[in-house]
Order: C-alpha cells, then sequence, then structure tokens
C-alpha cells in the first residue's frame, strides 16, 4: 500500500483522540465504574463493557492500544513496515525488562503474565520460553542464543541489563532510518536522538550516583548523531560533574531535576512532554508527511499512558489534582 493511503488513514484515526478536557473529566470520576462509564461512548467503550476490576480496565485498554497499534502496520507498505516494526519493538524491550526484573524477583510466570503487554507480531522474540525459564541466568540464556539482543556475559547489576536493551533499541532504529522516507529522515533522526539523549542522560545519572560502575557507563553510553556529544558526557560522568551535567542538558532540565529528586515517574511524564512539544511543532508543515504517523503513534502511547495512569490513581483515591498532576497533555 502506498504512503500516502497510510497518512489519509492516520488523519482518520486521529480525530478519535480524547480531548484535554475529556481527559480531566475522566480524572475527576469518583470511582472506576464512572470511570468506565465516561469512557463508554469512545473507541473504548466496547473492550471496557463489563468491565469492574483495574485489572479487568487495565487490560482492555491495553487491547485497545494494541489493536490499534497493528491497525497502522497493516495499511503501511512492507518498506514502511521494516522501519515501524523496528520502531514499536519498544514494547518487546518494555516487556523483557519487567520479565528480567520480575525473573531477579523470583515471581511466578503467572504473576508476570499479567503485567505484560500483548505485542505479539509487533516484537521480534517469543516470550513464553523466557517466561518458562526457571531462573534469570537461563531467560538470559534464552535471549542471548537469539542473537536479537547483545547482553553482557555476566549480569552483577539488573539495571545494566536493562540500559543495555534500550542501547540494542536505538541502535537498531538509527539503522533502519533508511527504511523511512526520505523527506522524512532528518526530523526522524532528531526525534530518535532526542530519547538517545535521555538515555545517555539516565545512564550518567545513575553513574554520578553510583548505581551502575564506570566502567559499564563507558560501554552503555550511546554515541548520538544528532544530541549531547558522547565525549562530554563521558567526560562530566568522570568528574561527577552533576551541576555541569544540568547546565549542559538544560533543554531536559524538568526532567533531570525530577530524576535527580528521585521522583522517576514524573521524571518519565517530563520526557513524555519534551517528545510531545517536539512533534507538536512540526505537526503543520508535516501534514501529510511520514512524520505524521511518527505523530500519531507518539500520542497513542501517551494517551494509553494517561488512561492508564487514570484508573490506577482512581483506585488509589489520590485526590483529583494530583491525577491531574501525572497527565501527559
Amino acid at each position: 500500500m502506498s504512503l500516502t493511503y497510510l497518512i489519509c488513514r492516520i488523519h482518520g484515526y486521529v480525530p478519535k483522540f480524547l480531548t484535554r478536557e475529556m481527559l480531566l473529566d475522566l480524572a475527576s470520576a469518583r470511582t472506576l465504574r464512572e470511570f468506565v462509564e465516561k469512557l463508554s461512548r469512545t473507541d473504548y467503550g466496547q473492550k471496557l463493557e463489563g468491565t469492574r476490576t483495574l485489572r479487568e480496565i487495565e487490560n482492555s485498554l491495553t487491547e485497545v492500544f494494541v489493536n490499534k497499534l497493528r491497525a497502522v502496520l497493516k495499511v503501511a507498505s512492507e518498506r514502511t513496515q521494516t522501519f515501524l516494526k523496528a520502531y514499536l519493538r519498544r514494547y518487546e524491550v518494555q516487556n523483557l525488562i519487567l520479565v528480567l526484573r520480575m525473573k531477579a524477583g523470583k515471581a511466578s510466570k503467572e504473576e508476570i503474565e499479567r503485567l505484560l503487554i500483548p505485542v505479539g507480531e509487533l516484537g521480534e522474540l517469543k516470550l513464553e520460553p523466557i517466561l518458562e525459564a526457571k531462573s534469570l541466568e537461563q531467560a538470559l540464556e534464552i535471549i542471548r542464543r537469539s542473537k536479537r539482543y547483545l547482553l553482557p556475559k555476566k549480569v552483577e547489576n539488573i539495571l545494566v541489563l536493562e540500559i543495555s536493551l534500550w542501547k540494542d533499541y536505538y541502535i537498531a532504529l538509527l539503522k533502519n532510518i533508511s527504511k523511512a522516507p526520505l523527506q522524512d529522515r532528518k526530523d526522524m533522526k532528531k526525534f530518535i536522538g532526542l530519547e538517545i539523549d535521555f538515555h545517555n542522560l539516565k545512564t550518567c545519572l545513575l553513574t554520578m550516583d553510583e548505581a551502575i560502575k564506570l566502567s559499564d557507563a563507558e560501554k552503555l553510553l550511546i554515541r548520538n548523531p544528532v544530541g549531547i556529544s558522547h565525549r562530554r558526557l563521558l567526560s562530566l560522568v568522570k568528574e561527577r560533574a552533576k551541576d555541569l551535567l544540568l547546565e549542559l542538558s538544560h533543554n531536559y532540565r524538568g526532567y533531570l531535576e525530577k530524576f535527580v529528586s528521585g521522583e522517576l515517574w514524573l521524571a518519565e511524564i517530563e520526557r513524555y512532554k519534551i517528545l510531545k512539544n517536539y512533534m507538536d511543532a512540526l505537526r503543520i508543515p508535516k501534514f501529510i508527511n511520514f512524520f505524521y504517523v511518527m505523530k500519531y503513534l507518539l500520542d497513542l502511547e501517551i494517551e494509553y499512558r494517561n488512561l492508564r495512569s487514570i484508573a490506577i490513581s482512581i483506585y488509589h483515591e489520590l485526590p483529583v489534582d494530583a491525577r491531574t498532576r501525572l497527565l501527559i497533555t
């Protein structure tokens, strides 16, 4: 199918996004039942019908989200699909990190399965053998044999393992930029560069806090073709110059300050806001470009995260102002 057809289909999907006013209204729901009722007139209504518990609601929201991702792949050309699949492999990485964390904590297969995103063909690995593994080391060996990810030979720190998985993901994504339409590659490289900057900054901060070794950080930092200098970052890490890192990365200051203060959830929200602002700034000039498809995918993930955040906040009876603070808008 042609790129024009894909972009036209995306333009048809975009009006179905929930508005900021609708999200704020959902955040004001007093109970999960009221939350579901408010969503009943949207794309989520059919899947949410009959749901009562938080887990049922989260599973239904996830199903709608994944189905929308599949719908994009279905109408993409073979070449464009290659890039999109490389991008969407981020959800496989999220799953793998969750599995390995919980394996390290001796969680059962059933406990882990309940929390996974059912990515199916959006990923490259079959998760079942990894879930069946009797130990973390056995699970790691299965991943190594797949040759999809270059994991460290010896794992002493789960954080190093997680950052390593993300490094493999971003390097593969950069390699696949050639599969994106020519006129969009520069903007796509900048967008991926933003994500790599976040990856590198997180690695730097964890090293400065001695959560990971300097020798590991040197291997985990990614050379970013359009972002913060690899050499400069490494120099700051060696000097433990956290203040200079904040000055160097002023565009990411909100994210860094939240991360440094230990507010990791809010740091993630800041990260998504920065990515969204970049995409939104190019929304009009890229109205008929492939870049618009990528903006749709980011907005889709943000809506999914917002809805899950609201549902979890209602379940834990957080005040409305706290719920709205957790929204990415």
